[in-house]
């Protein structure tokens, strides 16, 4: 016997998905004279600065707006946390992929207001994952616009050889570089003017821990990534590149050439696909130079405007809010943090770390400033990374469905799978546990269970798993450099875990237990679904956030 009778062939998530798509569709069409969004109940986007690609931060928060997705606080008193606790409050009450864009306008930071702008949460939400790409975002199942955003960068890969398409950036001079509009040089530079906030009680201070830091090595070309930055002072700065980053390993590269320093340049207020590819793994392990930059124009369907920075010959994003330009020193180290970090604990001092020295700032008009709430909020669009795990692990397990890590769950990935014969769950989990970083937990699932409903996870783990026989436990395997429990920072336990249906060949029952919900689905009109939210759009229409 190799399947239980009662096993489903039809998935609850391919249901439901395809019904509320239907159900959306049928709002849209009741609401297609009034012209209104089914997100946010006004105008949709129609084109401008509304749709992709995004020329700059601003046209994407324009966007976020007109879709219903964005939220201004004013007079927010950040020395009483109030900007932290507001976004804290939004995440609990909407969960990490429901809540809304925020724009903290005049915050109050050590004693002094600022009029600046302070954005959070830039890129978070399920419904960023489509619109981000000119994808229509699902109403009904907001987890369905992650899809539609996963299946999109998929196909990119597959049309392209394994690969995301590369568009080189396009040089535009100085002039018309909206980056370049205020320049600020010699004893006039302070960057304690500009509102970058301390976000947790626990920090060193007040961060700029939104900048893509431009570097360049002879051998690897430029390179840019998110590291966040401790000020010390109007033109002190102490720069946190951890060893396995590029960065670091670029800095500590011309420090063995025997240089003392080496320019770099700070990006700050990137437009939403250079933000994603900044902080990313995209592109993958490249093993040869790559253009960075040329990958940011290949995902956004056209050339990113770029323009030389003032102090070298870096290219950086023409449309960014603010570029602060210096050198690193590479003669000593120096010490940083603590920082409230990404897998929500506060992380220790660090000693070995980089002084920068501000030598210019050149910054739009009334530039907006971008705070990570880091561990609280969203950080960047999931889809293009994933997709490459996507593919790759389906090249290997063609029963795989869908591969998902919950930000919300640190060091849980959850995978389902049409199993097709005996001990594949166990197999796929421990394949997975062995290849990943930040894996701590693997969970393999059937995939009448939706991975990204962690409710779900849950009842698999309860009802399904049997510890004493479908799991692997792994003594020492190498670890996130940011998991908490690490015993030395480098390693950690593992367990793998295979929470599907166990057939009798794995010492399950003859039949399992069919699952209630998916009784119904299979029994149900294939349109109850949509009627019923045809039939009562207000009461069962969720919010955008």
């Amino acid at each position: 016997m190799n399947e239980p009778k009662n096993r489903d062939s039809v998935t609850r998530r391919s249901l439901v998905a395809a019904t509320g798509l239907a159900a959306a569709g049928l709002i849209t069409h009741g609401n297609a004279q009034a012209g209104v969004s089914r997100l946010s109940g006004i105008a949709p986007p129609k084109g401008g600065r509304h749709v992709p690609p995004f020329r700059s931060m601003r046209d994407w928060l324009d966007a976020m707006e007109a879709w219903g997705l964005l939220v201004r606080f004013k007079d927010v008193d950040q020395d009483a946390w109030e900007a932290t606790a507001i976004m804290y409050h939004l995440v609990d009450l909407y969960g990490s992929y429901g809540a809304p864009v925020v724009l903290y306008e005049n915050l109050k930071i050590g004693g002094k207001w600022f009029k600046g702008q302070v954005v959070g949460n830039y890129q978070g939400h399920w419904h960023q994952e489509a619109i981000l790409w000119g994808l229509e975002p699902d109403l009904v199942d907001p987890r369905n616009s992650y899809r539609t955003g996963l299946a999109h960068m998929v196909k990119l890969l597959q049309a392209n050889g394994g690969d995301y398409p590369q568009i080189p950036p396009l040089v535009v001079p100085r002039e018309k570089a909206p980056c370049k509009e205020v320049v600020i040089e010699g004893d006039a530079i302070d960057v304690t003017a500009f509102p970058f906030i301390q976000g947790n009680p626990g920090d060193a201070g007040r961060y700029i821990n939104t900048a893509s830091t431009f570097s360049y090595d002879p051998e690897w070309k430029q390179n840019f990534g998110t590291y966040r930055c401790q000020i010390l002072g109007p033109r002190l700065i102490h720069l946190n590149s951890e060893p396995n980053q590029t960065g670091n390993a670029m800095f500590r590269r011309a420090r063995e050439r025997g240089e003392k320093s080496i320019r770099i340049a700070l990006v700050l207020g990137q437009d939403p696909v250079t933000w994603l590819v900044s902080g990313s793994r995209v592109p993958i392990s490249p093993k040869k130079p790559v253009d960075e930059l040329a990958y940011v124009g290949g995902l956004r369907g056209a050339a990113l405007e770029v323009v030389k920075a003032d102090l070298s010959d870096l290219l950086i994003p023409a449309h960014c809010e603010m570029v602060i330009e210096g050198d690193i020193d590479l003669t000593e180290w120096v010490a940083e943090g603590p920082y409230h970090e990404t897998y929500g604990y506060l992380g220790n001092r660090n000693t070995d770390r980089f002084r920068f020295t501000v030598m210019r700032i050149t910054h739009r008009r009334n530039p907006l400033v971008m705070n990570s709430f880091t561990s609280i909020a969203g950080g960047f669009c999931k889809a293009p990374m994933d997709a490459y795990s996507d593919v790759l692990w389906k090249q290997r397990y063609p029963q795989i469905n869908q591969i998902f890590y919950h930000d919300e769950a640190k060091g849980i990935t959850f995978i389902s799978i049409r199993k097709d014969r005996p001990r594949l769950g166990l197999e796929i989990a421990k394949a997975y546990s062995e290849r990943s970083l930040i894996a701590k937990l693997v969970v393999v699932v059937d995939d009448d269970l939706d991975v990204m409903n962690q409710s779900e996870m849950l009842v698999a783990l309860g009802s399904r798993w049997q510890p004493g026989t479908a799991s692997e436990i792994y003594p020492s395997k190498p670890a996130s450099f940011f998991e908490p429990s690490s015993p030395d920072g480098k390693t950690t336990s593992k367990i793998a875990i295979d929470a599907t249906m166990q057939w009798p060949e794995e010492g399950g029952p003859a039949e399992f237990p069919a699952l209630n919900r998916n009784l119904f689905d299979r029994s149900a009109a294939s349109d109850v679904y949509a009627k019923v939210l045809a039939k009562w759009p207000d009461q069962l229409t969720r919010k955008p956030w």
